[in-house]
């Protein structure tokens, strides 16, 4: 990887013309392939180097246990260049965590923007200024925006959807000033209008009333010409989110969206093993049925998100279909000849029955 880096030579044009090659005495051309490679590997010093004080007792983590179960310990999260470090609110920790910052900056040769840095208390907490200042970054608060969504900010609020209406409605006011016929803006809709809200559906239930004026924005954008001024709307809304196939526009509804989404957890908490997000799950509230789910999600702080995921459980494991067949990767061992369509609370009565049936 070295003989990669420091055996690459540059030109620049001037006049149009390759003025000759020169090589780069430190880091990597804009684009370069490697560099996602060399920025995990810079981060993976922080992380262990993060992971070695708290197993020393230099930072505290998050530790994570409800009712006696297994314990979890969540000392940070990282993504690309976003980092999280959970740890209690004492000065000695923040001069600790000053020095593996430091410390990261001298090996990888990178640097920590501490202007862009947050110290976020979770609850009252004193001296938070004299902590920041140690730290050398500014104090922030709850709720917060990590990778675009909402952190700390109550479920139900519709406040936290007001920044998805805001980006929609500057988007149709750019739109709004060009002529574009109907089927142009039906496939605006599709490509770039519904899918704004994707990212933060996926993990909060919209509200109705949130629903409703997002929908009317679409509504408004469709039949009125692109100026958002109130027209006729020619057909039911119901029959525009109708599948083609059935005579409508084929857009989707939002409610029905933001349940499908949200069920996709159910799914994945069933089939995925050691993430860290169900583990974290597991040490909080517990599993039951042969760990397809959790126990249910009781309290009034911390559990609004999974609470809200946790009511499509129903319909999911409704339509779930279990498939059986000359896989030798299955966790059931092999079944031969078996499809079989049914509710995932009945499994053990089908397998008892399957057994059953080929032992005849």
């Amino acid at each position: 990887m070295w003989n990669c880096i420091s055996t690459a030579k540059f030109s620049m044009l001037v006049n149009g013309v390759p003025a000759g090659f020169f090589p780069s005495s430190k880091g990597l051309r804009q684009g370069d392939p490697l560099s996602p490679y060399l920025f995990v590997m810079g981060m993976e010093v922080l992380s262990n180097l993060i992971r070695r004080a708290v197993e020393g007792g230099f930072l505290s983590g998050c530790r994570i246990r409800g009712g006696g179960r297994q314990l979890v310990h969540v000392s940070h999260l990282l993504f690309a260049d976003d980092t999280i470090v959970f740890c209690e609110a004492r000065k000695e920790y923040l001069t600790y965590l000053s020095w593996i910052l430091f410390w990261f900056e001298a090996a990888s040769g990178l640097r920590i923007n501490l202007d862009k840095s947050e110290i976020i208390p979770v609850g009252e907490v004193e001296e938070m200024e004299e902590m920041a200042t140690e730290l050398g970054c500014k104090v922030g608060s709850m709720p917060s925006v990590y990778l675009g969504l909402p952190l700390g900010a109550p479920n139900k609020s519709t406040v936290v959807w007001d920044g998805v209406e805001e980006k929609m409605r500057r988007r149709l006011a750019h739109w709004k000033r060009q002529y574009i016929s109907k089927g142009g803006r039906l496939i605006l809709i599709k490509s770039t209008i519904a899918s704004m809200s994707f990212y933060q559906m996926s993990l909060f239930r919209m509200p109705k009333s949130v629903a409703r004026r997002l929908e009317k924005l679409q509504r408004d954008f469709i039949w009125g010409g692109g100026n958002l001024e109130r027209k006729v709307h020619l057909v039911k809304w119901e029959v525009v989110c109708t599948e083609k196939e059935k005579g409508g526009f084929g857009l989707r509804k939002l409610v029905p969206l933001n349940k499908a989404l949200l069920g996709k957890w159910i799914w994945r908490f069933a089939c995925e093993k050691e993430n860290l997000w169900k583990q974290v799950l597991l040490a909080k509230y517990g599993q039951e049925g042969f760990g397809w789910m959790t126990k249910k999600a009781n309290g009034t702080f911390g559990v609004g998100v999974w609470k809200e995921i946790m009511k499509e459980k129903d319909w999911c494991w409704e339509n779930m279909v279990l498939l059986w067949g000359m896989e030798p990767k299955s966790d059931f061992g092999m079944i031969f000849g078996a499809v079989v369509q049914c509710c995932l609370k009945g499994f053990l009565t089908f397998m008892g029955w399957l057994l059953i049936g080929m032992a005849q």
